[in-house]
């Protein structure tokens, strides 16, 4: 009799724990929804979508091109390792590319399914890795992850992060029941976006060092016989297309803007105070400029300071929850522009968090709310008369400062100091704690 009474008490509570996440899915939905209304009215995807509309796909057919001349890294000097152009080649027809990229694009159908079956590859992919986690979120954090603005986003542009994002998800999910099969998906993973590398991190700091040790040996071959296949992308040539890249700081403030994942772009337009994008007076863009750059700084250290401490400690760590910081942190501090997508990762690593205590709920509220592809523009930046490749017509496009573009990159910095909350409370806990912890939490 107790059982049964102690059952019909919990039932009620695990169903309203996942209320409040059907809630924020249902908002996410919504989002898409008008999305698609606001896409058969205009003809084009509205903001945060990219504004340049008659460019979809392009992150895809443009390095294809490359892929299939061989240009990659004499002419076009790519940062990335040969993988994406050994995979681009074998996907792709190659007797399309003869026409250029826009001509591609019209040309190749095996591209274009090939996107969207590895969008539909990867829904499947992350519903069966957090169904294992937890029956009861799987289905709302797989609508958010898999129909969210980062991912659809990443689609539009035809990004072959989806693809590094598929091993990802192999190589840090639970799917895979084989170490050796793990460490190849994150090898793969690294290979395609070496910045993948950051996030293995935790590995070497909790000593898993036959996973360090795998993941690394078979990166380095996956490099060897994907160099030797494509024929340059040698170690030399990356640096030096590394370092060319380095020192070409941009010059289109508000592309920076667009789709940031931190404020350093908003922070460089407050300082600037270009006269199209009338943001602020001086006094009030020099003080806002102050506070975020201190929150940005005071994150970096934090997040600095949590990771030292977790090299002393290691036996608390949680792997998991030490990469997101990891890819937070990379996210707030390196990327710019329109690169909102590469929140995918981190995103698929928070949403293993239980809906439990007050930080990890506002992870997932901030998690949820990044997912949710709308805008409204606020400030006009100008407006373009262009061919929309979705919409198969001729359109009006306007664009310019919207709300999430301020929003964004705070949520993403609320994320971080959670993040910091969380590990250094792993850290720190008592060995007894943490050997509760291991055993009640599955992790690489």
């Amino acid at each position: 009799m107790a059982k049964t009474k102690g059952s019909r008490r919990g039932a009620p509570q695990a169903r309203s724990r996942v209320t409040p996440e059907i809630s924020l899915t249902g908002l996410v939905l919504l989002g898409v929804v008008i999305v698609a209304c606001r896409f058969w009215q205009q003809g084009f995807l509205p903001e945060p979508f990219y504004y340049h509309v008659s460019k979809s796909f392009m992150d895809f057919y443009t390095p294809a091109v490359w892929a299939n001349n061989s240009s990659a890294y004499s002419q076009q000097h790519s940062l990335y390792p040969p993988l994406s152009f050994v995979v681009l080649r074998i996907i792709t027809l190659k007797s399309c590319y003869a026409l250029g990229d826009l001509g591609a694009r019209d040309c190749d159908w095996l591209a274009r399914l090939f996107l969207l079956a590895i969008f539909c590859v990867n829904l499947i992919l992350v519903f069966a890795t957090y169904r294992i986690a937890n029956v009861r979120t799987a289905l709302p954090r797989t609508i958010a992850m898999g129909l969210g603005l980062p991912m659809l986003y990443a689609l539009e542009r035809g990004n072959l992060i989806m693809v590094c994002f598929t091993f990802f998800a192999l190589g840090y999910g639970d799917l895979l029941r084989h170490r050796w099969m793990r460490w190849l998906a994150l090898a793969l993973s690294m290979n395609f976006k070496p910045y993948i590398g950051l996030v293995a991190m935790p590995l070497v700091i909790k000593r898993r060092w036959p996973w360090v040790a795998g993941v690394g040996l078979l990166s380095v071959a996956v490099y060897l016989v994907t160099l030797a296949i494509y024929g340059s992308g040698g170690p030399l040539e990356i640096i030096a297309n590394d370092s060319k890249y380095a020192v070409a700081a941009s010059r289109d403030g508000f592309s920076d803007l667009y789709y940031a994942t931190a404020y350093w772009p908003l922070i460089r337009l407050l300082q600037a105070l270009p006269p199209e994008l009338h943001l602020a007076s001086a006094p009030v863009a020099g003080f806002w400029s102050l506070v975020l750059t201190i929150a940005l700084r005071v994150a970096q250290v934090a997040s600095l300071a949590c990771l030292v401490a977790a090299a002393f400690r290691p036996h608390g760590v949680d792997v998991r929850r030490l990469g997101a910081l990891v890819a937070g942190v990379s996210i707030t501090a390196f990327t710019t522009g329109s690169a909102g997508y590469a929140q995918i990762f981190l995103f698929f690593l928070l949403f293993f968090e239980p809906w439990r205590g007050a930080t990890r709920i506002t992870l997932l509220i901030a998690t949820y709310l990044l997912c949710v592809p709308l805008d409204h523009v606020f400030l006009p930046v100008g407006q373009e008369r262009a061919f929309s490749y979705l919409g198969g017509r001729e359109v009006l496009t306007h664009y310019g400062v919207s709300v999430g573009q301020i929003i964004r990159p705070g949520l993403l910095l609320i994320i971080q100091y959670g993040l910091i909350v969380l590990n250094l409370g792993d850290i720190f806990q008592t060995r007894g704690q943490a050997a509760v912890h291991r055993s009640a939490m599955k992790t690489v």
